[in-house]
């Protein structure tokens, strides 16, 4: 699929006038859970010609589309490379993810190594924990119903969960991936043979399945959430200078 996945991401580019300077997999693909008939949730970063951040008009800093390939869904997401370091200068998670993504269909020149090696000095643990956590809410609102839930909605939980719980107690930037997350609670035997199993089932499973809700994990979630938000609130924040930023993205630019 990389060959088809490129393919539509530059004429997509070109279609906008646009620049490709990184393009990788997020969602269950790039997070290392994805059903059999998973999505491919495609992300990229673009840069307009230099006269376009010269306008008075703000350039386009969104390109999203939807497309079938040979029965295959693509979801095509691209920002532009002043919103993404942006939202990365703000500590947003987003970026912090794309940027370690172990499926990266195409970069330019060292663009993740560099943007990475500058990424730590941006990361605030408080946001992230209250990123994660709002994820979880969100998916617990959205996802549980009469004692049942999607088994793909119950990843959409643990993930970000223990993605807040290695930023609350490590204080760093969470990986992105589930497995080195799930590593956390390696020591706590009946959650990880839960989780274990559940997640080989939901290698099989269609992403509609729906299971009852396990015991175990529910009693996990619901108090993990809860000490995450207590060590947050002892978590203070940072403003970081952008200098770094700015450099890259007038080198990046031209």
């Amino acid at each position: 699929m990389q060959q088809v996945i490129l393919q539509h991401v530059h004429t997509l580019a070109a279609e906008r006038g646009v620049r490709i300077l990184y393009a990788c997999e997020t969602g269950s693909r790039g997070w290392g859970f994805a059903s059999p008939d998973s999505d491919y949730d495609v992300r990229f970063v673009f840069v307009h010609p230099l006269h376009r951040y010269l306008s008075i008009q703000e350039p386009q800093s969104d390109i999203n589309t939807f497309l079938d390939a040979d029965g295959e869904v693509l979801d095509l997401n691209g920002w532009d490379l002043r919103k993404f370091l942006r939202l990365l200068a703000r500590s947003n998670a987003t970026p912090f993810e794309w940027l370690q993504s172990p499926i990266v269909y195409e970069q330019e020149a060292d663009f993740r190594e560099t943007l990475w090696a500058l990424a730590p000095g941006y990361f605030q643990p408080r946001a992230g924990v209250h990123h994660y956590l709002g994820i979880c809410h969100n998916s617990i609102k959205t996802g549980i119903a009469d004692g049942h839930i999607g088994i793909k909605k119950y990843f959409y939980i643990l993930r970000p969960l223990l993605a807040a719980i290695w930023a609350a107690d490590r204080q760093s930037v969470p990986p992105m991936e589930f497995r080195p997350l799930l590593q956390q609670i390696e020591h706590r035997r009946p959650l990880m043979e839960a989780i274990q199993a559940l997640w080989a089932e939901k290698e099989k499973a269609a992403e509609a399945q729906v299971i009852p809700l396990i015991p175990v994990i529910q009693e996990f979630v619901e108090q993990e959430m809860e000490r995450c938000r207590d060590v947050a609130t002892t978590l203070s924040g940072k403003n970081a200078d952008t200098q770094a930023l700015d450099d890259f993205f007038q080198q990046r630019c031209t």
